[in-house]
């Protein structure tokens, strides 16, 4: 979408050409900004992977290091859990699994088994997505009424009134034409 908005400015600022450089403008930031972007891990993924793992009987720790090695934060806990405990390494997590290792750090304070601690992380984040999604549409139609109002409108209007507009004209300018 921006890449065409991009490329209809650089039209009507400079013609064809400009619709070009602003595309090709548009294609080196975008490129650019796809370098300094690392992909993030989806939490999820992850979650539900550690919950097939502790499920199938591997130590909680063993899981951590299977199901997320590329994310960050996760092998400084690993080492941290292998050298004072599960509960403290896990209780002082950084990253975006932090709020999965925390409550994970309880389960284990506690003794309880980490499958449920880990279903109900599962189901709080696909409740929080679906919150933030529905959020989202809501916010569309009034961040779609500026667009609307300026590139719908006239064209609306110059189709209802362009032909009477015209007849009008012509009719007034008749008899100096002749």
């Amino acid at each position: 979408m921006r890449r065409i908005a991009a490329a209809s400015c650089g039209v009507i600022i400079a013609g064809p050409v400009g619709g070009l450089a602003a595309l090709a403008a548009m294609e080196a930031l975008g490129r650019l900004s796809r370098r300094r972007r690392f992909p993030s891990p989806d939490v999820l993924e992850v979650a539900a992977t550690l919950l097939v793992l502790v499920g199938a009987g591997l130590p909680l720790v063993s899981a951590l290091e299977s199901a997320a090695p590329r994310i960050p934060g996760v092998d400084e806990v690993v080492r941290r859990a292998r050298r004072i405990g599960s509960a403290p390494a896990l209780g002082s997590a950084r990253g975006p699994l932090a709020p999965l290792l925390r409550k994970l750090a309880d389960a284990a304070v506690s003794g309880s088994p980490p499958e449920p601690t880990i279903r109900g992380f599962i189901d709080a984040e696909r409740r929080r997505r679906h919150a933030e999604a529905v959020a989202r549409a809501r916010r569309l139609p009034i961040r779609l009424m500026l667009p609307m109002t300026l590139l719908v409108l006239p064209g609306f209007v110059l189709m209802v009134y362009g032909p009477v507009l015209i007849e009008f004209v012509t009719s007034l300018l008749g008899p100096l034409w002749n």
